[in-house]
């Protein structure tokens, strides 16, 4: 299927961050040099590859989902909504509590950690449930003809949104976010 290859990519950037940040959750727990500026560092990622990427090119396959006759609020369409809920919440816990042991608040630190293992967790969770149940339903329920509509749809928000300049800054992201971490060391 064209749409699995042409998000592949943006799968990819996401676990590497996935891992970094997930490896910085864990340093807070290790490591005296961790520091709240990693996590708030990585907002951006967050905000806009994520939400204003993934989740929106996501929008055109709910689309679909609906259109081939599944409900709004239940099933496949109803699991991704809630995968973005549940990664836009434990998103938005991290940053504060970044911001707030960034502020001198210690007790914060540990919130950062649980934080942001639970927002790396919900998104590996969505990225396996697009593998294992949204891309297949798709391959059962849209021709062809919507396939090429749902791609061109991607592409269209990659020139209008925060995309526009390529995943290049996002990687360049991941890459200043792992030598912070491996001078957590």
């Amino acid at each position: 299927m064209r749409i699995t290859k042409y998000l592949r990519a943006d799968q990819e950037n996401i676990a590497r961050f996935l891992a970094v940040l997930g490896s910085g959750s864990v340093a807070l727990s290790t490591s005296k040099r961790a520091r709240p500026g990693f996590f708030i560092f990585a907002q951006p990622f967050i905000r806009e590859y994520i939400e204003g990427g993934l989740f929106k090119k996501e929008e055109l396959l709910i689309k679909a989902l609906e259109e081939g006759g599944f409900p709004p609020d239940d099933g496949p369409v109803g699991a991704i909504r809630s995968d973005h809920k549940k990664t836009r919440e434990a998103a938005e816990m991290m940053i504060n509590a970044a911001k707030h042991w960034q502020a001198g608040d210690e007790i914060a630190r540990s919130e950062v950690g649980w934080a942001a293992s639970q927002f790396t967790s919900a998104v590996r969770t969505h990225l396996e449930r697009l593998k294992n149940l949204i891309f297949p339903l798709l391959e059962q329920t849209i021709s062809i003809e919507d396939e090429h509509k749902i791609s061109e749809g991607m592409n269209n928000l990659i020139f209008e949104g925060s995309l526009n300049e390529g995943p290049q800054k996002y990687v360049k992201m991941i890459e200043e976010l792992e030598e912070e971490l491996g001078d957590w060391k």
